[in-house]
């Protein structure tokens, strides 16, 4: 019963009872067409705040790449993360400049990096996301360093500020070698894309996975988080089609 209460207590399940009144009042005083509408407005907020709708939207970026369980079969030259958005805070521990995808990547690429028997550099990839704001691969390389990995297992790159310069990045430095590429599970189908049209050889490890296999029933109550995952979902597909149109002539005379 408790998780019923902070369920309802969610911003976006009291919103959707309020619109819920609105529509019943609107077809109380035979206002159709606004009842129709805000009826139609409730469904679909609703359908994308209950964790099944957002899953169905996550599932097929998540599920394009299984996660790396075990060592690949083949050498690989280097484990290379992603960075997915950070800022320098003076006076916090250097963990909390990262967001929570880089945090999930940071410790996704160091468990691989362990699994490889520490014998490859970790390899942090990624400049200044949002203009105004500082690199991030060099505070997701001070957060690894605190987490203790030794400083000379350890290089960075700052200039890339997208992923189709990330892949440009990575290729200036491993070539055609493969190397495991960490990035959140969501956003992986875009980099293999990208990267393998750039003519470099990723093994995708995936982190930060969202769905679920099972429900229960408070995974049908709106919750403001499945929102953002929901966003999250959308705006992926919105890039790849993006990147897809932009960078498709670009992507064939690089690789020519």
């Amino acid at each position: 019963m408790s998780e019923f209460f902070d369920g309802l207590s969610d911003p976006l399940a009291l919103a959707l009872l309020g619109l819920l009144i609105a529509a019943v009042w609107a077809f109380w005083v035979r206002k159709r067409l606004l009842g129709g509408l805000l009826s139609i407005l409730f469904l679909w907020l609703y359908f994308l705040g209950i964790t099944p709708g957002a899953d169905l939207l996550l599932r097929p970026l998540e599920d394009a790449h299984p996660a790396l369980i075990m060592p690949p079969s083949r050498e690989v030259a280097a484990v290379v993360v992603l960075t997915g958005g950070e800022a320098a805070s003076p006076g916090r521990p250097v963990t909390s400049d990262l967001s929570e995808s880089s945090l999930e990547r940071l410790i996704e690429g160091i468990r691989v990096w362990r699994m490889l028997g520490k014998s490859v550099p970790l390899i942090f990839v990624g400049g200044a996301g949002i203009p105004g704001r500082g690199a991030e691969s060099p505070l997701m390389a001070a957060a690894a360093m605190a987490l203790g990995v030794p400083e000379e297992a350890i290089s960075w790159e700052s200039t890339s500020r997208n992923t189709y310069e990330n892949a440009l990045a990575v290729r200036d430095i491993l070539g055609k070698r493969p190397f495991v590429l960490v990035t959140s599970a969501f956003h992986m189908p875009r980099a293999v894309e990208i990267f393998r049209k750039l003519g470099t050889t990723p093994i995708p490890a995936p982190c930060g996975q969202r769905t679920l296999r099972a429900y229960i029933p408070y995974d049908f109550i709106p919750r403001a988080i499945n929102l953002w995952h929901a966003a999250h979902a959308l705006r992926e597909y919105l890039a790849i089609l993006w990147y897809r149109l932009r960078y498709s002539q670009g992507i064939a005379s690089d690789t020519q």
